[in-house]
């Protein structure tokens, strides 16, 4: 693993002893807090959970893009599917007979919901329309909030930046060589997503995860806003402040951002 990606994961494994000063936007995500007024933090197994699926994703994200997956020379794009990311993280659901096909655990679920909610990364799910009218499920687009990393406290916006450049000039060359290699397919490749920018429609759909009653979609993007807030919060106390660590920064993010129930009143106040 490339150092960046190494301390991005120490830092995550540190979340387990620390989740309120590491990542309070997730260890608290309920916003509640105890009657002496300290914000209550997630069950320790629930963080072990969050530790084992961050590591999987941070190992599979490709980072110029800060998507999950894996870039192709012909310029295409593989993502992993949340059943690779429960195969690396070992959270599995247990099979009753070798037949069955592997499936995410329900623990593997929480975990990736709560990470979702908390902002670590935003999920686009995909389906292709087929010939005969049904849909034919695709592997979700899962793209890394840069702010979460930052969040994290182990690198800088600045060094973020540099390793990012790096991957893509990396993608680039990938590209370059694969075009030089098979220059005939590399046209036609270009050519057929031409047509279809043309057409106006690429075959496949993309909508956003959940959001089904619009009761229920307004409660969650009103908590996706607020966990969202808190991670940019945490990024620019970071910028402003680097000498602060990041037990510092998530102290002063509880201490200054507001609860949710109190971030929810004044927002619908505007």
């Amino acid at each position: 693993m490339p150092s960046p990606i190494r301390k991005l994961m120490d830092a995550a494994q540190a979340y387990y002893d620390a989740p309120l000063e590491t990542l309070p936007s997730l260890a608290n995500l309920n916003g509640r807090r105890n009657k002496t007024g300290v914000p209550r933090k997630n069950r320790s197994e629930a963080r072990v959970a969050e530790i084992l699926i961050t590591h999987a994703v941070f190992s599979c994200t490709e980072f110029s893009s800060l998507r999950v997956g894996t870039p192709k020379g012909d310029g295409g794009f593989i993502p992993r599917s949340c059943v690779e990311l429960a195969r690396i993280a070992g959270l599995l659901k247990k099979k009753k007979s070798d037949e069955e096909e592997d499936e995410p655990s329900p623990r593997f679920w929480r975990g990736f919901r709560r990470l979702r909610i908390a902002g670590a990364f935003d999920v686009h799910l995909q389906y292709e329309q087929m010939a005969d009218g049904s849909k034919r499920g695709r592997p979700a687009i899962k793209r890394v909030n840069p702010n979460f990393l930052i969040a994290l406290g182990a690198i800088s916006y600045q060094a973020l930046e540099r390793f990012r450049t790096h991957c893509s000039n990396q993608v680039k060359k990938l590209r370059r060589e694969y075009r030089a290699r098979f220059p005939v397919a590399s046209d036609a490749n270009t050519a057929r997503k031409q047509l279809r920018r043309e057409q106006g429609d690429s075959g496949v759909r993309t909508f956003t995860m959940g959001h089904r009653k619009q009761q229920e979609h307004f409660k969650k993007t009103a908590r996706d806003v607020y966990q969202q807030e808190i991670l940019s919060f945490q990024a620019e106390l970071a910028k402003r402040h680097p000498e602060l660590t990041p037990r510092d920064i998530g102290l002063r993010a509880m201490k200054e951002f507001p609860v949710f129930n109190e971030w929810e009143r004044v927002r619908q106040n505007e």
